[in-house]
């Protein structure tokens, strides 16, 4: 049975942003420059004591809907059992563009934590097409599954996509249906890699669920402190790489930076 990992109050996950995995456009040829990257990654993020590790495959731009190919799907797998077997903490993962059901299936592998899930409830449109709402098949296949221990942490009004389908719907709106269909925690972004979200959704939202609250773009050492107060978990990427570029390389400095700002802040409210 896999093990039942506690999540700190207002944790802190930090993105390991995947190189491109095969099929993709950029993708290399080097499977293990892959994976020495994301351990490469890791270890910055274990000195600095980091909470949480979120696995994403940001490089495999642009994005396609599933089916994942096999051999992309078999190195994310190799990538998360080594990031496990170094990191004691919760660990997540997201498979883009709409590739919850494989991220289901790589976690439920590797003994991963939580999975990151675009369009649970209604329908967007993606960079690579229209998404619809999964919240129905993933639950089952994660009864299937036997992995009730992962957590599906679900994305509304989610950053990169137009919501012109769901424009007579609020962000509360799509809160209580989320949370209605079993979401396990909400996940809050601006429109874009690298922006904040608006503090005032956080505010309205609060007022229609319990379930956590997680700030899924945009935060940096000089936001940090506005945000704290009011989210329960901070997925944090950008702002670790260089210049803050979605693409740049980890480095260790700008971590450091942050992580030491974050825990100062959070020392206050915790």
């Amino acid at each position: 049975m896999n093990k039942i990992r506690v999540f700190s109050p207002k944790f802190l996950s930090a993105m390991i942003a995947l190189r491109a995995l095969p099929g993709a456009p950029l993708y290399d040829g080097n499977d293990q420059r892959v994976i020495d990257i994301a351990m490469k990654d890791l270890e910055i993020y274990k000195k600095t004591g980091v909470d949480s590790i979120t696995l994403e495959n940001d490089h495999d731009v642009p994005y396609i809907q599933p089916p994942l190919p096999q051999e992309a799907y078999a190195l994310y797998t190799k990538v998360a059992r080594e990031v496990r077997k170094n990191f004691d903490g919760p660990i997540g993962i997201q498979v883009m563009e709409f590739g919850h059901e494989a991220a289901l299936k790589i976690a439920k592998e590797t003994d991963l934590d939580f999975i990151r899930v675009e369009a649970f409830v209604f329908a967007h449109v993606g960079g690579a097409g229209i998404l619809e709402g999964c919240a129905g098949k993933l639950l089952r296949l994660r009864k299937e599954l036997k992995a009730e221990n992962i957590k599906v942490f679900t994305d509304v009004k989610k950053k990169h996509c137009s919501h012109s389908l769901t424009i007579d719907l609020e962000i509360e709106d799509e809160v209580k249906q989320a949370q209605m269909f079993l979401s396990d925690g909400i996940i809050i972004t601006g429109k874009f890699t690298g922006e904040k979200p608006e503090q005032n959704d956080f505010l309205r939202v609060k007022k229609v669920t319990k379930l956590p609250l997680i700030v899924g773009s945009g935060m940096t050492p000089d936001n940090i402190t506005s945000f704290l107060p009011i989210a329960d978990g901070f997925i944090v990427g950008s702002i670790f790489r260089t210049n803050g570029d979605f693409f740049g390389d980890t480095e260790p400095d700008r971590v450091y930076k942050f992580v030491e700002t974050f825990k100062k802040e959070r020392s206050k409210i915790v």
